[in-house]
């Protein structure tokens, strides 16, 4: 599968990072984000209703297409090529998970502190409308529930984390967080906003110290995650990248295995370290 001065190379790595994207969660049946949408929702543009600014102008619209687009994620199960992640996580020393993906799907085969570089959709956080807060010239309540900008300055004091943690993405009236009446949105990155640089810094310091980097079903077009690869080949890390299609990193990364990560991914971590992967999870 290898050359075996890479499998050598990649056996005696003492950490490696493994960076997804989109290919490894559409072979569970998840279509990539342009993709996923059908019937009432088909002819909407993500662009129309995954922003700030959306939610600003109709927050249930937003929120109705989230709801409908956490259905198909909540139907889904991790593949091979999470279970094989999840495998080589458990029986080597350090392996990084990083994903662009936001549908739980490696935490869901085992993998464990996973980077989420776009957040997590099972997830709710507050909707923090600045422009809001500020208005009229006094800083906000910080709410100790939702860490959001608090609508009330009077936060429940009964109200805990455990309140916001039992609030789920499904149909209904947009939520509001049980402590300062703010609105709830889904926990990740929506067009025009930023990373948490927290989480960014997480991902880049992988890059940053990995000795190997599998780059897995991303098609290496949305910055900045895009440039973690790169910053790996910079250092001269070893770089594999595993896609049915080849991309622009094809032609740098020192090993490029053409076809999906439920195929390929099993058959590198037994031919690499003998590892066979794990059954999936009931």
């Amino acid at each position: 599968m290898l050359d075996p001065a890479l499998t050598r190379r990649l056996r005696e790595a003492g950490h490696i990072a493994v960076f997804t994207g989109a290919g490894i969660s559409a072979e569970s049946g998840i279509p990539t984000f342009r993709d996923r949408c059908e019937g009432l929702w088909a002819q909407v543009d993500p662009m129309e209703v995954a922003t700030p600014w959306a939610f600003r102008e109709n927050p249930q619209r937003v929120w109705d297409w989230h709801v409908h687009l956490v259905e198909a994620m909540r139907r889904a199960r991790p593949n091979a090529g999470h279970r094989a992640i999840a495998r080589l996580q458990d029986v080597l020393g350090r392996v990084s998970v990083i994903t662009q993906n936001i549908d739980n799907l490696h935490q869901d085969a085992g993998s464990r502190g996973v980077i989420e570089l776009h957040g997590n959709i099972h997830r709710l956080k507050a909707f923090v409308d600045e422009e809001a807060a500020f208005a009229d010239g006094r800083s906000p309540v910080i709410c100790p529930v939702c860490d959001g900008y608090a609508v009330h300055e009077d936060c429940d004091p009964f109200a805990a984390k455990e309140d916001l943690l039992a609030i789920r993405l499904q149909a209904g009236p947009v939520p509001r967080c049980p402590c300062c009446g703010a609105l709830l949105r889904p926990d990740i990155v929506w067009f025009g906003e930023p990373l948490d640089p927290e989480v960014f810094d997480r991902a880049w310091d992988a890059a940053d110290t990995c000795d190997a980097l599998i780059c897995v079903g991303s098609s290496l077009v949305v910055e900045p995650a895009a440039s973690l690869p790169y910053r790996a080949l910079a250092r001269n890390a070893l770089v594999i990248e595993v896609n049915p299609q080849p991309t622009q990193l094809s032609d740098l990364a020192q090993a490029y295995l053409p076809g999906p990560a439920a195929v390929i991914l099993p058959q590198l971590v037994e031919a690499v370290w003998g590892i066979s992967p794990s059954a999936e999870k009931p």
